[in-house]
């Protein structure tokens, strides 16, 4: 179901999501929650989506099905780096970024028709826990480093504006 995504300033968004038991991740809430991330996330043709963004206060992201191939680089062929990436990141951290920085324009689903360049690490390290439970940790560069960085963002409660 596709829901509304939430504005800023409402305070959600503001606020620090709620880590997810191992045990809750089989609810069929959970499972409810996710499937409504994604389909929101397709409409709004994003490139990620925080869990606080539709009302809830839940330590979940959600990134498209199609944004491997729309990030690989000609170095990696799609083919090894599809299975690399997972779409739904459960109680996501970031345990490691680079020193290298870039700056790019970065905007928001809470924060319409404002983009603004927002510095942020070129390389991460994230681990999580996918929809099944089963505990990840994935590298990335560039825009999906950024993505990532964003959406864990917006998991402690920070909007990209407050980076500036």
């Amino acid at each position: 179901m596709i829901k509304k995504v939430i504005q800023d300033p409402n305070p959600i968004l503001h606020q620090k999501a709620q880590y997810i038991l191992k045990t809750e991740l089989y609810s069929r809430q959970i499972r409810d929650i996710i499937k409504n991330m994604r389909d929101t996330l397709k409409e709004q043709d994003g490139l990620g989506l925080a869990a606080p963004q539709i009302g809830e206060l839940l330590s979940i992201f959600v990134i498209p099905d199609n944004t491997a191939p729309k990030l690989r680089t000609p170095l990696i062929p799609f083919s090894i780096i599809r299975p690399l990436y997972p779409t739904v990141f459960i109680n996501p951290e970031i345990i490691r970024y680079s020193k290298e920085k870039e700056t790019l324009d970065e905007g928001c689903l809470s924060v319409r028709d404002i983009f603004h360049r927002t510095p942020r690490a070129y390389k991460v390290k994230l681990k999580a826990l996918d929809e099944r439970g089963r505990r990840f940790t994935i590298h990335a560069e560039g825009v999906l480093a950024r993505i990532f960085q964003h959406e864990t963002d917006h998991l402690s409660g920070i909007l990209f504006i407050e980076r500036l």
